[in-house]
């Protein structure tokens, strides 16, 4: 009876972990329910996202993958936000696609 019960349970845990949610939108889980007052080293902040409602935080995803929820009001905060910013600018060089097609004025007449 115990196995046939510890299998039950190992089965309802993974599809809790498997299934999000139906559709092709998952909503985010995140939410914050303290703020940090430890300054993060920029460097190890990968990116950030916005949060509004009863407590305005910024969250950084660290390189690590952590999400730590922050003062949006804190100066440090401000600076780490532009930062990320301008990498994130950096990073995003306007290339021409491999392979591009030169139009000419001329046209081309098919008869069959």
């Amino acid at each position: 009876m115990r196995p046939l019960f510890l299998a039950l349970l190992g089965i309802c845990v993974l599809a809790e972990f498997m299934v999000e949610g139906v559709g092709s939108e998952v909503l985010d889980k995140s939410k914050c329910l303290s703020l940090m007052t430890k300054k993060l080293p920029i460097k190890n902040i990968k990116t950030y996202t916005i949060r509004e409602g009863s407590m305005r935080a910024v969250i950084f995803i660290t390189r690590r993958g952590l999400k730590v929820c922050v003062d949006p009001q804190a100066e440090w905060v401000k600076k780490a936000v532009e930062s990320v910013d301008k990498s994130t600018r950096k990073n995003m060089k306007q290339t021409t696609p491999t392979g591009a097609q030169h139009f000419t004025n001329s046209a081309v007449t098919l008869t069959t």
